[in-house]
């Protein structure tokens, strides 16, 4: 019988090959078709626009290109279809290359612990909440309302559909498989967290931001990529703390949501209608912020579901 959230890579068949296997079919799903996919927009804007290759946007800024020439709504809901592949390449290494249930990913119960979900969803979203408040009242001049209710609710079922199924791709693949996999033969979970993290970080490097941040100097762009990593690492925490992923899906859930719906700010992977603006874009202050967030958040949600867990009859493993 398995307790641990990262033993439980134990489950089914865990020879080397079958990681090597199971990888191949994650990076080729993602990568490969995702990346397909996730070229369609650029493809159609170039055929729709021939003069448009002779654009310097699309060698020094891809984000202002396509924003250029392409519906913001259509390049969200490929780059997000792109992703949903990697939840595919994940269910067939999971399910079929080792041989074992698809819900073990998600803790040792083998099905989702929705309060979980919540908590994480709950604490994460209030301290994003009171940290844009504080940002707000240190630097009122930057922020102004992007509120138009026609993009914003046309988009807004697309965005709270289509997000949480991004995030909890990237939680089961950067968070589940990655701390499982790792846990076979690495058993501190500090160390298991910052392996989490440095995978997390490495897809976000070609992320609009780390290039903006390169263009403030070497210690902003550091601080940018640190961002990632400490989200990432502090996401693999809790789940190891909780032993479930879903206080870390509720987590990255809301963060994307907050973003995508409610505050914006410049070179954002994706960016969307949001009811607010900041222009103020800073690596190293946003950096010190991610740092206290993430304590806070480890401590509050690791408190708050350790009492939750005294309450309910969840404790009973069926994955042995």
């Amino acid at each position: 019988m398995i307790s641990k959230y990262q033993n439980l890579g134990q489950i089914g068949n865990n020879r080397p090959a079958r990681f090597v296997a199971a990888s191949a079919v994650i990076l080729y799903f993602y990568f490969i078709l995702g990346g397909i996919v996730a070229s369609v927009p650029m493809i159609y804007a170039i055929v729709r626009n021939p003069y448009s290759i002779y654009d310097p946007l699309l060698q020094e800024n891809a984000i202002e290109f396509m924003g250029k020439y392409v519906n913001p709504v259509a390049n969200y809901i490929f780059s997000n279809l792109a992703i949903y592949f990697m939840l595919a390449g994940a269910f067939i290494a999971i399910k079929w290359i080792h041989n074992r249930p698809f819900g073990s990913v998600f803790n040792n119960r083998g099905k989702l612990k929705w309060s979980n979900f919540w908590i994480g969803f709950a604490v994460f979203g209030i301290l994003l909440a009171i940290g844009t408040g504080v940002d707000y009242i240190f630097n009122p001049g930057t922020y102004k309302l992007s509120f138009d209710s026609s993009k914003f609710w046309y988009t807004l079922p697309l965005i709270l559909i289509m997000t949480p199924i991004q995030t909890t791709t990237e939680e089961i693949v950067f968070r589940g498989y990655i701390i499982q996999s790792f846990g076979l033969k690495v058993k501190n979970g500090l160390l298991l967290s910052v392996i989490s993290g440095v995978v997390f970080t490495l897809p976000h490097l070609a992320n609009p931001e780390v290039y903006a941040s390169n263009k403030l100097g070497v210690f902003s762009t550091i601080c940018m990529i640190l961002n990632y990593f400490v989200v990432g690492m502090v996401l693999a925490m809790i789940t190891i703390r909780t032993n479930s992923l879903e206080a870390a899906m509720g987590a990255h859930a809301v963060n994307n949501l907050f973003c995508f719906l409610l505050v914006s700010y410049p070179d954002t992977a994706l960016p969307t209608n949001t009811v607010f603006y900041t222009t103020n874009f800073d690596p190293v202050s946003g950096l010190v912020s991610v740092i206290i967030t993430a304590g806070l958040f480890y401590a509050a949600t690791a408190f708050v579901i350790k009492k939750t867990d005294k309450t309910m009859d969840g404790n009973r493993h069926i994955l042995n």
